[in-house]
C-alpha cells in the first residue's frame, strides 16, 4: 500500500512537471523574436536605392570623365530570425555608409580639384603679397564653357525636397557658376582662367542631377549678379584670401546642395533605425526566453526534488510500519503459542512415572556441600 501511494505521489510529481514544461515551451515561444517583414521590405528597397544611385553616378561620371569606385553589390539575408543575420545587416549598412560617401565624393570630385588649385594658387599669391607688392591682374575674359550633358529622367535626390528646395538649389549653383565666371575675367594667369572655367562648367553639369520639377522663374539669374574681385587691396585681409575664403565656402555650399537629401540617404537612414530596433528587440526576447526557461526550470527542479523526498518518506515509513506490524504479528504468535503450551502442561493428568520419590531426585550442589559440611557436627568426631 505504501509503495502504490508512493508510486502515485511520483506520478503526480511528474506529470505536473510535464505540465509546466508545456507551459514554458508555449511562454518561450510566444516571447521569441519575431523576424520583421517591415526590415526586409526597407532592405529591399535600399538595394533598388542604391542601384538606382549607382546607375546615374556612373553614367554621369562617364560623360564627365571622372572616376567611379569599384563598388561590391549589398549582400543581405533573405530571412533575418537570429542575431547572425542582424550583425550581417548591420556589417553591410556600415559598408553602405562608407560606399555611399565614395559615390557622393565622386561626382564633385572633378570640380572641388578645379576650386582647391585656385585656392592653393590665391593662398600662395597673397603670401607673395605680404612680402612684396604686386601689379593688379588685369582683366581677361572667360573660357566658353562645353555643353552640359542631358537632363536624366532619374534623380538622386529624395522626394521629400519639395520645389521650393530643388529651385533654391539650383539657384545656389546658378549663383556660384556666375561668381566664378565673373572671377575668370579677372585672372591673371590662362591657367587658372582655364580652371575657374572648368570649375563654373563642372557646376553647370552638376545642376543636371537636380530634380527637373522645378520653376524656371525662381530658378533664374540671382537677384545682384556676382561681383569679381576689385583691386587687391591693403588691409589687414588681403583680396587674394578673401577671395580664397570665398571659394572654399562655394565647396562647401555645393557639397551641401549636391550630396544631401538622397533618395538613398532617406533609405539608409531609415534601414540603420529599424537594424538597430530590431537588434534592441532580439536582445530583449532572448532575456525573456531565458527568464522563462529559468523559472520553469527552478520549478521543476523543487517539483522533482520534492516528489522524491514525499514518496521516499512514505515508502520509508511503510516499511518500518509494516516492520512494527510483522513484529507485532510474531510477538502474538509466540505468545499464543507459549499459552497454548502452558495450557497443555497444566491440563495434562501426572503418573507415576512422573512422580520421582524424593531420595531419588538430584540433590543440588550447594545443597550437597551444604550438607557434608554439617554431617561431623550430627554424627560426631
Amino acid at each position: 500500500m505504501a509503495k502504490s501511494l508512493a508510486v502515485l505521489v511520483a506520478l503526480i510529481g511528474i506529470g505536473f512537471c510535464v505540465l509546466r514544461y508545456y507551459q514554458a515551451s508555449i511562454a518561450a515561444s510566444a516571447a521569441a523574436y519575431q523576424p520583421s517583414h517591415h526590415l526586409e521590405q526597407t532592405l529591399d528597397k535600399l538595394k533598388d536605392s542604391f542601384l538606382s544611385a549607382q546607375q546615374i553616378v556612373d553614367s554621369f561620371n562617364e560623360s564627365n570623365q571622372s572616376t567611379t569606385p569599384v563598388i561590391e553589390p549589398l549582400h543581405f539575408p533573405l530571412v533575418i530570425d537570429s542575431n547572425d543575420d542582424l550583425i550581417q545587416i548591420g556589417n553591410e549598412l556600415a559598408r553602405l555608409d562608407q560606399v555611399r560617401g565614395q559615390l557622393k565624393q565622386s561626382i564633385v570630385s572633378r570640380f572641388e580639384d578645379r576650386v582647391k588649385s585656385i585656392e592653393e594658387k590665391l593662398h600662395a599669391y597673397a603670401a607673395v603679397l605680404q612680402s612684396a607688392p604686386s601689379p593688379t591682374p588685369a582683366s581677361m575674359q572667360s573660357p566658353t564653357s562645353s555643353p552640359a550633358p542631358a537632363p536624366r529622367e532619374e534623380s538622386l535626390f529624395s522626394s521629400q525636397a519639395g520645389v521650393l528646395e530643388a529651385n533654391d538649389r539650383r539657384a545656389s549653383l546658378n549663383e556660384r557658376k556666375e561668381f566664378l565666371k565673373a572671377l575668370a575675367t579677372k585672372a591673371e594667369n590662362t591657367d587658372n582662367r582655364v580652371t575657374l572655367g572648368e570649375a563654373a562648367d563642372q557646376l553647370d553639369r552638376l545642376a543636371k542631377l537636380l530634380p527637373e520639377k522645378f520653376d524656371a522663374a525662381s530658378a533664374a539669374e540671382p537677384d545682384s549678379p556676382a561681383e569679381g574681385p576689385g583691386p587687391e587691396q591693403v588691409g589687414s585681409t588681403l583680396l587674394s584670401e578673401r577671395v580664397a575664403h570665398q571659394l572654399e565656402q562655394i565647396r562647401n555650399s555645393v557639397r551641401q546642395t549636391l550630396l544631401t537629401s538622397w533618395t538613398l540617404d532617406d533609405v539608409f537612414e531609415e534601414a540603420a533605425n529599424l537594424s538597430l530596433a530590431e537588434r534592441e528587440k532580439y536582445h530583449a526576447a532572448v532575456l525573456a526566453e531565458q527568464g522563462i526557461w529559468l523559472s520553469a526550470t527552478s520549478r521543476i527542479a523543487v517539483v522533482l526534488l520534492a516528489t522524491g523526498l514525499v514518496s521516499l518518506l512514505i515508502a520509508v515509513f511503510g516499511d518500518l510500519v509494516q516492520t512494527q506490524l510483522d513484529t507485532a504479528t510474531n510477538s502474538s504468535t509466540v505468545a499464543d503459542a507459549i499459552n497454548a503450551l502452558r495450557g497443555s502442561v497444566a491440563g495434562a493428568p501426572v503418573t507415576e512415572s512422573m512422580v520421582i520419590p524424593e531420595e531419588k531426585r538430584p540433590v543440588p550442589v550447594e545443597a550437597r556441600f551444604t550438607a557434608e559440611e554439617d554431617w561431623p557436627a550430627a554424627g560426631g568426631s
